[in-house]
């Protein structure tokens, strides 16, 4: 029984996996309302592995009060330890399917937070072009003073175009 919900944890993170996947998908090609979208089926995903977890939960509790444990003293790894071989070997593959879809999706976490973040701060830089608000820049001058020059930028045919 534990075995079965932890491989429907394992089936839900993978949906959650191709999830993360069409989202990072939709920020690279800018389409934010399919983000959006995704957004939401991942919402509703994670709210299904809420319930599956609270499910697992419960199912080591009771194991954990079968074996006259405390909940905390009690772990997949250590009723793996206690059950005979085929069953042991069972819910130690269930856990290593979950755990390594889990390593996936920290991953995809990570590079859709990082992409996310070099998003947003293109899209300062932009506006900061746009509103004249570049940082200047310094140059050396025929006389050999170093002089800012303040940068700013206006969109030509699609282009920026910097005025000095």
């Amino acid at each position: 029984s534990l075995c079965r919900v932890i491989e429907a944890e394992t089936g839900e993170y993978q949906a959650l996996l191709a999830l993360l996947t069409k989202q990072r998908q939709a920020a690279v090609e800018a389409r934010f309302e399919r983000f959006a979208d995704v957004t939401e089926e991942k919402d509703a995903l994670l709210k299904s592995l809420r319930q599956l977890e609270h499910k697992r939960s419960q199912l080591m509790k009771g194991l954990s009060d079968e074996l006259q444990a405390g909940p905390d003293e009690i772990s997949v790894s250590r009723l793996i330890a206690l059950m005979p071989g085929p069953e042991a070997d069972q819910l130690n593959a269930c856990r290593y399917r979950l755990q390594a879809v889990i390593e996936q999706i920290r991953v995809n976490n990570k590079t859709n937070q990082n992409l996310l973040r070099h998003l947003l701060e293109l899209k300062k830089k932009s506006i900061d072009v746009l509103g004249g608000n570049l940082p200047g820049q310094q140059t050396y001058r025929e006389n050999g003073r170093v002089q800012t020059i303040k940068r700013t930028g206006t969109p030509v045919q699609g282009h920026l175009s910097f005025e000095v």
